[in-house]
């Protein structure tokens, strides 16, 4: 083998020396260009660990935007605009230092609230209105979601990105929060290095969807740079990241190159050297590997304390919120709760396996099926959802817990992972409830008040009227909220009335006013109106509440008064040019002249005298007695209810007193009224067709806890059918109070007897108690006015005598009859009867 020809060639110098420097050369060629490789290789992924970084950054930022918008616009849906919003304000905005402002929308696009306020004098400012602004204002408002908008330059200086998150009360659009984030202090960080010196350069930019054309946030020119542009995800748009870097590293490959090269032509004569090459060429190649490795290990330890610490706030905030989050792979069927889950279902995690059959468990069994069916549909129809459900803990408690869910899918529409929160709101059902009964106890009591009764909030805008208004206005309760009251107003009224108001408002003072209102048939009533204000908790004017009653008969008297002067006056001219026309017969009837202008000014004074008396009687007991009697009753029983504070026992012993006391003048002032109307022929009735059975049950509901309070039981006795009746259903009822009320005032046990029946066209009721009955020779005074009964009827019984007189007036004007049987001792029986039409 020595010895052949091949072997002896290749043994020779030159050819050894150039077959190696042939295969030295390939060799360390082939090194240097992998060694090119990997430097271009090492310095694109430190530029994409540093995009990767920069995007975890931004999205991190994204996320604490999203986190401190969703907890304003979660405090604010639950319990309104907070009154310490500068803490709030300050506290969310400490999450991220690049976070620059907070601020408060209303639903009109008015910024209400803006922390920090110096530097930021926007409160007022609509940003609906405003070309720029209003378009990326629209958005969370049309997605009912988060959405971010930018870039915007900001007031402060710089650009930005403004995050967004729409509030709904009662699925009711009612503003939005707002977060500005300062994006160009966030790049300049970015920028500051060991040497101060900018080894790269950063460029975001975000898509326009209407115009097209990519909007940059920095003003550095990247038309050349295209191909460094990285797209990242930012909730919403398309979004680019780019970062360029200024110096480009020389890379060394090149000289790998020439020293191979070199080494080439020095081995070729120094073989031995070349051995030797590869196995540094490997320890160098590992000792780069192990110096990478540290350097990811690093990355990710940081990362994972970053998303720790994230993790570590999102519990705080839901433990403060009680609101816990769940997530359910359905590929797997494993489900998985955040700690304020297992607060909320009071379970220990150490202990407790959370799974679908464990929490359908733990729901309460009348809800089960409820929320498993909605969970399903869900799932099934790629529909998020929001319920409130309860829960049975420990089957000894229940609680109230609101969830919301949204759903992934995959790209063959196969769901994924649900995803949901869940909040206790057991305090506030018991809020709602709280709330729920006092409105319906001060609906039920300003429904039977003889008067208006309203409230206006501090828009000018109506929130609630009693039914006295409906029938004076002939409108809606529909109809009459909001601004819809203002229809009502005479047209020859409307513009004085509105600005009296407008006036009380801006002044911050009491509204008193006189005016008309005409109803949908034309026919005009005036009316006198007093409302003052409303205050809050804090002591904040929150609107108006006020009364109005009916002065039209007074108005009427005043204006017949005048009629009756102007007459009297042209009586006096007229006699005075007949007497004018002869002056023989004024000579001779000179003294008799005088002597009757003499009388016909005393009988004019007189009868002035006495028209005036009248008015100013009625005037006087309907606005300065029967209107503040209303007031005091009405606030008395907000005080009672503890609407204003808690009050202690004898303070609430006192105020029953008063409201008792309020009540019975206030039934003597309307009973003085109504006789005084009967005796001037002035009292009006109407007519219209009514449920008879719903008005009388609605008295005999209203006097019950007066009956059940003495021991005494109201029995009635209902007609096969219900009867329509038509007649004035106002004065019927105060009729049947007043029959009632005195069955119930003279009776100390037993039952008290309503029966109702038809016969003939006639409706008849009696009202039958088992009281101290009355003797015969009394039973001719009943209806006498102001005459109370000895004997049988002890003075010791509350009452100005006029009750009885009242009602049979009234049963008259309606073409009907009061009738009454009594024995004494042993009870009475009331009957009255109306004609049906």
């Amino acid at each position: 083998m020595k010895s052949s020809p091949l072997y002896l060639f290749l043994k020779k110098p030159w050819v050894a020396g150039f077959l190696t420097f042939i295969i030295l050369l390939f060799v360390s060629q082939y090194m240097a260009y992998q060694k090119y490789l990997i430097n271009e290789n090492e310095q694109k992924k430190e530029i994409d660990n540093h995009v990767n970084l920069i995007k975890e950054k931004l999205q991190s930022l994204v996320m604490f935007s999203y986190s401190a918008t969703k907890s304003l616009a979660y405090i604010v849906e639950r319990s309104g605009v907070p009154a310490d919003f500068d803490t709030i304000a300050i506290e969310l905005l400490g999450r991220n230092k690049y976070f620059n402002v907070l601020e408060l929308v209303d639903e009109n696009g008015f910024i209400t609230h803006v922390y920090p306020s110096i530097d930021n004098q926007v409160v007022g400012y609509n940003i609906l209105e405003n070309t720029l602004a209003g378009k990326g204002a629209y958005t969370p408002i049309k997605k009912k979601d988060f959405f971010i908008d930018g870039p915007v330059n900001l007031k402060q200086g710089g650009v930005g990105i403004v995050s967004r998150q729409p509030i709904f009360i009662d699925k009711k659009f009612s503003g939005f929060s707002a977060v500005v984030t300062k994006l160009s202090d966030f790049f300049n960080d970015l920028n500051i290095t060991a040497s101060h010196t900018q080894r790269f350069i950063y460029q975001l930019s975000r898509l326009n969807p209407e115009t097209g054309r990519e909007e940059f946030f920095l003003e550095h020119d990247m038309a050349s740079f295209k191909p460094f542009a990285v797209n990242i995800e930012m909730f919403e748009g398309k979004w680019k990241l780019y970062v360029v870097s200024t110096k480009q590293k020389f890379n060394t490959g090149i000289w790998f190159a020439i020293y191979g090269f070199t080494i080439a032509i020095g081995g070729s004569w120094i073989v031995y050297f070349f051995f030797g090459q590869s196995e540094r060429l490997e320890k160098f190649y590992n000792a780069k590997l192990v110096e990478q490795e540290t350097q990811l290990r690093l990355i990710y330890k940081t990362t994972e304390s970053k998303i720790k610490k994230s993790e570590s706030n999102l519990n705080k905030a839901q433990k403060v919120a009680k609101l816990g989050s769940w997530e359910l792979d359905l590929k797997k069927n494993e489900l998985s709760w955040s700690k304020e889950m297992y607060r909320i279902f009071e379970k220990d995690p150490k202990k407790f396996e959370a799974s679908q059959a464990a929490f359908y468990d733990i729901v309460h069994p009348e809800d089960k099926d409820m929320v498993f069916k909605i969970f399903t549909d869900a799932v099934k129809n790629n529909k998020s959802y929001q319920i409130i459900y309860r829960l049975d803990i420990d089957k000894e408690r229940i609680k109230y817990v609101e969830e919301q869910c949204e759903t992934s899918y995959d790209e063959n529409q196969v769901p994924e992972k649900a995803f949901g929160t869940v909040q206790d709101i057991t305090d506030r059902k018991k809020i709602e409830t709280v709330l729920k009964n006092s409105e319906l106890m001060y609906r039920s009591l300003t429904s039977y008040a003889p008067v208006v009764i309203f409230n206006i909030d501090k828009s000018g805008k109506c929130t609630y009227l009693n039914e006295e208004w409906i029938r004076y206005s002939g409108m809606t309760y529909a109809e009459s909220m909001g601004l819809g009251w203002q229809n009502a107003l005479h047209p020859l009224d409307k513009d004085r009335v509105l600005s009296e108001w407008q006036e009380a408002f801006l002044t911050n003072s009491e509204f008193k006013s006189e005016f008309r209102i005409q109803d949908k048939k034309g026919e005009i009533r005036n009316l006198s109106a007093k409302a003052t204000k409303l205050l809050d908790a804090n002591n904040e004017m929150v609107g108006h509440i006020g009364i109005a009653s009916d002065i039209t008969d007074r108005i009427k008297n005043e204006k017949e008064l005048l009629v009756y002067k102007n007459n009297l006056e042209e009586l006096v001219n007229q006699r005075t040019e007949e007497l004018n026309d002869s002056k023989e017969a004024l000579l001779n009837l000179l003294e008799d002249l005088n002597e009757q202008s003499i009388e016909l000014e005393k009988e004019k004074i007189k009868a002035q005298s006495a028209d005036l008396m009248k008015s100013s009687f009625l005037a006087t007991m309907s606005h300065e007695l029967r209107t503040p009697m209303n007031s005091i009753i009405g606030f008395t029983s907000i005080l009672l209810k503890g609407f204003a504070g808690p009050l202690n026992e004898e303070q609430a012993k006192q105020i029953g007193m008063v409201k008792k006391s309020g009540q019975h003048l206030l039934g003597l002032i309307n009973d003085i009224l109504d006789i005084s109307k009967i005796e001037a022929g002035e009292l009006k009735v109407s007519s219209y067709p009514f449920n008879f059975g719903v008005s009388l049950q609605k008295t005999i509901d209203f006097l019950l806890p007066q009956a059940l309070k003495k021991g005494l039981i109201i029995e009635y006795e209902r007609y096969k059918t219900d009867v329509t009746l038509t007649s004035d259903e106002r004065r019927v009822e105060q009729v049947l109070l007043n029959l009632i009320s005195n069955a119930i005032k003279f009776s100390y046990d037993g039952v008290i007897r309503v029966k109702v029946d038809v016969k003939d066209n006639m409706l008849t009721t009696q009202v039958i108690d088992q009281g101290i009955g009355i003797s015969k020779a009394n039973l001719n005074k009943l209806f006498v006015p102001f005459i109370q009964l000895e004997g049988g009827l002890s003075r010791s019984h509350e009452g100005s005598g006029l009750g009885l007189a009242i009602s049979k007036n009234l049963m008259d004007k309606l073409g009907g009859t009061i009738q009454v049987k009594s024995e004494l001792g042993k009870g009475s029986t009331f009957t009255i009867a109306l004609p049906i039409n």
